[in-house]
């Protein structure tokens, strides 16, 4: 397994497995924009690291790198994480956090917020982080309003 930023060739592909996310989240309803997507991909503050393994990709991790509202310092955080259902237990995971906290190191940057909003295995992904050495300083919400 082979992990790498998005390029143009990939991008098809990663937003057919954003749809894939979608559908298992909370979010099912959210109708997935490809020109936003494309927008956020393209911007210098945002990064996708993808898990490819042969010539399938098998997850993904976006970022984006953004001020605190108060402050100058920056951090990265999660715009979006998923690896395909037959590949969690596998490294892809890891190895798509450890890219991203290799991202960060390189802009100076040392906070990195990973969070959970799909509801898909809430308490594992938390475990997960926690390993990784991940603080839990908060949790997520939703209330649909008619």
């Amino acid at each position: 397994m082979k992990i790498h930023r998005l390029d143009d060739a990939d991008f098809d592909e990663f937003f057919e497995l954003v749809c894939y996310m979608i559908k298992e989240a909370e979010f099912r309803d959210a109708q997935p924009d490809k020109q936003m997507i494309w927008n956020m991909c393209q911007s210098p503050d945002g990064v996708v690291f993808l898990a490819k393994t042969e010539n399938k990709i098998v997850g993904f991790l976006a970022g984006l790198k953004q001020r605190y509202f108060f402050s100058p310092k920056e951090r990265v955080t999660d715009m979006g994480f998923y690896v395909l259902p037959e590949y969690r237990g596998t490294t892809a995971a890891l190895r798509l956090i450890l890219a991203i906290e290799e991202w960060a190191k390189q802009h100076s940057i040392h906070d990195v917020y990973m969070g959970q909003t799909t509801a898909v295995d809430v308490e594992r992904t938390m475990r997960f982080y926690n390993h990784l050495g991940y603080k839990t300083v908060g949790f997520n919400t939703v209330k649909h309003l008619n």
